[in-house]
């Protein structure tokens, strides 16, 4: 039995169970929030973060190991690409979605969602219109560099590079945010190839079923 202890709220617990859907394995959520204080839940996430992967008993934190681990156990349907330069390339992006692009994508989504909708908080306007102005811009210049016309973002299967970038804009969605593809025509249309697929839409209904009333 699988079981992923997190929220799909969060881009990284999404991105496991991207990963999850993908590889079609049944899986069990079990809702927890970072920064759980129960001794059962520090046992087996010493860093208090989420997403933690329990395969029978065997646990696993951190998304990225999550997702090799399961890649190890269903090499039938593997993300990572096969030539060793086309997977440093999708280890780099992941790499690159988890750091750089999702401080502002998960802003946007802080900012215009949890705060006010969920956590009655004032907006930072400032810190906004920053991400919006300033950071975000720059993260979109360099992926309208890398991405391809048409396709996968490496090469020519869905890989771990696909779920990391996708996880970080389906976050700045539920913010109201849309990349204009008049300033980044590339980053638009691999975006509406990539929210158009079966795996995200299925994902991204799952999700919004589940969400509370109003947001």
């Amino acid at each position: 039995m699988i079981k992923l202890y997190g929220v799909p709220l969060s881009p990284f617990a999404r991105k496991a169970m991207l990963a999850l859907e993908h590889f079609e394995l049944e899986y069990e959520n079990e809702p927890t929030f970072p920064g759980d204080e129960s001794p059962e839940f520090r046992a087996i996430s010493p860093l208090g973060k989420i997403p933690i992967l329990d395969h029978d008993g065997f646990t696993v934190a951190d998304t990225s190991v999550i997702c090799r681990y399961l890649d190890r156990i269903s090499p039938d349907k593997s993300i990572y690409p096969d030539d060793p330069q086309e997977e440093a390339r999708a280890c780099w992006l992941e790499e690159y979605a988890d750091s750089r692009l999702i401080e502002n994508c998960a802003g946007i989504f802080r900012e215009r969602l949890l705060k006010p909708k969920m956590m009655n908080q004032p907006t930072d306007e400032a810190h906004l219109a920053d991400i919006l102005d300033n950071t975000l811009p720059e993260c979109l210049k360099y992926l309208e560099s890398v991405v391809p016309e048409t396709g996968y973002l490496v090469g020519s299967n869905l890989s771990i590079a696909d779920l990391s970038i996708v996880t970080c804009f389906l976050q700045a969605q539920y913010g109201e945010y849309e990349v204009d593809g008049g300033q980044f025509p590339r980053v638009r249309s691999y975006l509406d190839r990539a929210f158009a697929a079966p795996l995200v839409v299925t994902r991204m209904a799952s999700e919004r079923a589940n969400m509370p009333p109003g947001l």
